[in-house]
């Protein structure tokens, strides 16, 4: 699942159907452990994976490829 952070407009963006996959994260988690406290909410689901980035940044924090620049056409048959 991708959750997209953009710090200039200040927004996280999420997939149409967060709310889907974290109802089945949950079920699975009542499945397993019967336990409602490790039930993950909106936002603390979203807050947990950040921390858990930052915490192992050397391997969760990746630097995206350099943006590809098409050449204009005149350049190139000039």
């Amino acid at each position: 699942m991708r959750i997209i952070l953009d710090t200039d407009k200040k927004t996280i963006t999420v997939p149409w159907n967060y709310q889907d996959k974290l109802d089945a994260i949950n079920e699975i988690i009542m499945e397993v452990s019967q336990d409602e406290k490790k039930q993950k909410s909106f936002t603390g689901y979203i807050d947990e994976l950040w921390n858990y980035c930052i915490e192992h940044s050397d391997k969760c924090v990746k630097t995206g490829a350099k943006p590809f620049k098409k050449k204009d056409n005149k350049e190139v048959n000039a």
